[in-house]
């Protein structure tokens, strides 16, 4: 279980709303809930247009990653749930743009029935490595309010 230490927040009334916490340190691992293109008022961002929700997701990935003092070179697994599969390849090169100049990380894709917005295509759930010595004294602690 989860302590109110070991977590930290992108949008906090959204996930309040839907009983989840963006991302979840313990020993060293971040574990990121799945993201999905939204917006603060949890509309989905450019429903039909799998790329732009790509760009999205990835802008909220390194957003969230940040406020951990991470970024997308920490990520080391993803797990992209989507709703069209084929959508999804033609657009993956604006995906492996966001990793230029990073590994990439153990990925795998997987096409679903549904996700829980309508409009939304893409969901990503990513789990990163931090060590406590490439924590940056100017991030705020984890669980603390931002």
């Amino acid at each position: 279980m989860a302590k109110d230490s070991q977590v930290q927040h992108y949008n906090k009334p959204i996930e309040d709303q839907f009983g989840f916490s963006a991302i979840v340190h313990a020993g060293g691992t971040l574990h990121l809930s799945g993201i999905i293109s939204i917006d603060e008022k949890a509309e989905v961002f450019a429903p039909g247009d799998m790329a732009a929700q790509i760009d999205r997701i990835y802008d909220i990935m390194e957003e969230t990653l940040a406020k951990c003092g991470a970024n997308l070179e920490h990520v080391v697994s993803e797990v992209l749930y989507t709703t069209d599969m084929a959508q999804l390849m033609e657009a993956i090169p604006v995906r492996t743009k966001r990793y230029d100049g990073y590994a990439k990380p153990a990925t795998t894709a997987v096409q679903v029935v549904a996700l829980a917005f309508p409009g939304a295509m893409l969901e990503v759930q990513a789990t990163a490595l931090v060590e406590r010595d490439e924590w940056s004294s100017d991030i705020p602690p984890l669980g603390s309010p931002i």
